[in-house]
């Protein structure tokens, strides 16, 4: 249709979330979607901590869209960035939290603890940084990363009253292909993790009126050819269809129930065929 509206998402989480909506994977996404903010490896409990200056000089060997990324999780940008494009959905992903973890700086600041990144500049070693992840300090961690959600949920209620929450429940997957086709086993430590993935996700889904994208098909793999290499959330392509599918499965459901009649009367029930004139 000319006058379609491309139905607007924001991304909080990681490749696993953020790949469904890149036309590598997903060649028509836009037909449908556009992706209107994203928030890359971040921790929730970083997000939702006051902003923390940081003098650039300091985040020393750093390509230049990872300074950038930094720059915008230190200011936490993302809040205001969701605040000006009112999404129609953000999908959310909690691999960030999981793997990473979040660290709290000398002064109180929370920052993720980034071992791709931060953790390797001046500003880190620079800090007295108390790390804690989800697998070795699991109540510490989980009482910590609650709050922040829950003042994340608050902020989205108060500030994108019309954006709905999605969570996608994907997972740490166990094995690999090769190019000949030979299946190979990750180190089941990330499989394992997948636990406190799932911890996370129950709270979203038992405390708030939220949508699920859960389509991780049995047997699913990550592959030697995948863009970003093989890695326990880089997927054979196949999910990615299943995921836009579900996607739009959900704004479709959403849209047909905006559409219909707010009060229903004899005059907007469905005729049955002996009613006709």
């Amino acid at each position: 249709m000319s006058d379609f509206q491309p139905i607007k998402v924001a991304v909080f989480g990681s490749c696993v979330t953020i790949d469904n909506f890149n036309r590598t994977f997903n060649p028509g996404y836009k037909d449908l979607f556009e992706c209107v903010a994203m928030a890359d490896h971040v921790s929730m409990v970083s997000l939702m901590s006051d902003p923390i200056n940081v003098d650039p000089a300091t985040l020393d060997g750093l390509e230049t869209r990872i300074f950038d990324k930094l720059q915008r999780e230190f200011s936490r940008a993302y809040l205001s960035e969701l605040k000006d494009s009112q999404p129609d959905y953000l999908v959310m992903d909690f691999w960030p939290d999981l793997i990473f973890g979040f660290a709290r700086l000398g002064g109180g600041e929370y920052i993720t603890n980034n071992a791709w990144s931060t953790v390797n500049t001046m500003f880190y070693k620079a800090q007295e940084a108390d790390v804690c992840r989800i697998n070795s300090r699991t109540d510490e961690f989980m009482t910590v990363w609650t709050a922040a959600v829950d003042r994340f949920m608050a902020y989205i209620q108060e500030e994108c009253p019309h954006t709905r929450v999605v969570v996608h429940r994907s997972r740490n997957v166990g094995s690999w292909l090769d190019n000949s086709g030979a299946t190979h086993d990750f180190s089941p430590w990330a499989a394992s993790m997948n636990r406190h993935w799932e911890a996370m996700d129950d709270h979203l889904s038992a405390n708030y009126e939220v949508d699920c994208i859960d389509v991780m098909p049995e047997g699913l793999q990550s592959f030697e050819g995948h863009p970003w290499g093989k890695f326990p959330v880089h997927y054979t392509f196949d999910y990615h269809a299943l995921f836009l599918a579900r996607m739009a499965q959900i704004a479709l459901r959403h849209r047909s129930m905006h559409w219909m009649p707010t009060k229903i009367s004899r005059h907007n029930l469905p005729r049955h065929r002996a009613d006709a004139p």
